[in-house]
């Protein structure tokens, strides 16, 4: 009888002692299992890291280069060896180092997912090429690696550089004659008098070539202004001016047309410490887009007013007004609106670079508008 009970105790163990090595072996079969989809995984990436067109790399968060592709060797003109190990910042022109450094900030201690740049790299002759860089932070064995993508755009950026070029020497080369022509076009209209044996046709068609000459030199400033934005050459030089003295003299060109006026309401004696210059601009801007959407009334109201610390400077006009689809839009570049809303014209360039002018100002930028009740464009600028 203690016999049989000893036997039973000892075949219980051993059920126990089974189950336990059959937990054992799952546990290994899974961990096996995982072992062998992680080296699958890794061969699949290994396969589209190697086979890419483009230069891949994979650096740890001390920008070393960990891992690089072909495409990564014939474009840098390295081995693979020369390059795993250093820095993507050794093979960098000295002033474009911070650009890296901004990636290392923003993938590894600002978390961010992913970020992307425009920036230089030196060859192993010696050459500098211009790349556009992506890269995305992922995780191997607990680890956070950038997976950086790096694209040769040095043709792209001559051709940008070779537009920038042009516009601004075309702008200068145009903004010469324009305004000997404009000049004299305002010397004619200040000698044509009633008393003149003139006919009105020819006092009309005086005026008319004058406002038409002043639309052209806004559309020149406005390519000129653009290359410098683009180059990021537009400095502000400020000074202290009264806001309304400005809104007179800016828009003498509606007065040459005569089929609009301006109504100035508000305060007449607020002061700004801003760029006139560009600031008459953007006036200039809002009062040509207000003519551009109400082709059917001529009044366009001017309002300045202080708001906290701020002056904020709004152009309106009862026109037919900007459908909802298009005002998210309008301060883009080259963004123009269909002919049926407006009386288009231009470039699609006034709106984006008074955006940039106010932005520039640390001020703000916007429009109000509701169909066939009219628009308000506005502004506010820091007054001090």
């Amino acid at each position: 009888m203690n016999n049989i009970k000893a036997l039973q105790i000892e075949i219980e163990a051993l059920k126990k002692e089974n189950q336990i090595l059959k937990s054992q072996r799952n546990v290994l079969q899974g961990d096996l299992e995982d072992e062998l989809d992680y080296q699958d995984t890794q061969i699949r990436f290994r396969t589209v890291f190697e086979t890419s067109m483009l230069a891949n790399k994979i650096i740890s968060s001390d920008l070393k280069i960990v891992m690089v592709n072909q495409a990564m060797v014939d474009l840098m003109g390295y081995s693979k060896e020369e390059l795993i190990g250093t820095r993507i910042t050794d093979h960098t022109p000295k002033e474009f180092q911070p650009d890296w450094q901004t990636l290392q900030q923003e993938l590894w201690q600002k978390s961010r997912s992913s970020f992307g740049l425009e920036t230089c790299l030196l060859k192993k002759d010696k050459s500098i090429i211009w790349v556009q860089v992506s890269s995305i932070l992922f995780q191997d064995n607990g680890q956070d690696f950038g997976y950086t993508i790096i694209e040769d755009c040095t043709e792209k950026h001559q051709l940008r550089k070779q537009k920038e070029e042009f516009l601004n020497i075309a702008s200068h080369e145009l903004k010469t004659p324009i305004t000997s022509l404009q000049i004299r076009l305002q010397m004619m209209n200040r000698m044509l008098k009633p008393d003149f044996d003139v006919n009105d046709k020819f006092i009309k068609l005086a005026k008319e070539a004058e406002a038409f000459t002043t639309k052209l030199g806004h559309l020149v400033g406005d390519l000129l202004n653009f290359s410098k934005l683009e180059q990021g050459e537009l400095p502000l030089n400020k000074s202290s001016f009264i806001l309304s003295d400005i809104v007179d003299n800016c828009c003498t060109h509606l007065q040459l047309v005569g089929t609009y006026y301006l109504k100035f309401t508000g305060d007449p004696s607020l002061e700004v410490y801003a760029d006139m210059l560009k600031i008459d601009q953007v006036i200039v801007n809002l009062v040509n887009n207000a003519v551009k959407y109400s082709p059917n009334t001529n009044e366009i109201l001017v309002n300045v007013k202080k708001v906290g610390n701020n002056a904020e400077l709004s152009v309106t006009d009862k026109g037919n007004g900007i459908s909802p689809d298009n005002l998210p839009h309008l301060f883009k570049r080259y963004y123009r609106v269909n002919k049926a809303e407006s009386n288009n014209s231009g470039l699609g360039l006034g709106l984006f670079i008074s955006s940039q002018i106010i932005e520039q100002h640390g001020g703000k930028i916007g429009v109000k508008s509701k169909i066939g009740e009219g628009s308000t464009f506005w502004f506010t600028i820091p007054i001090d």
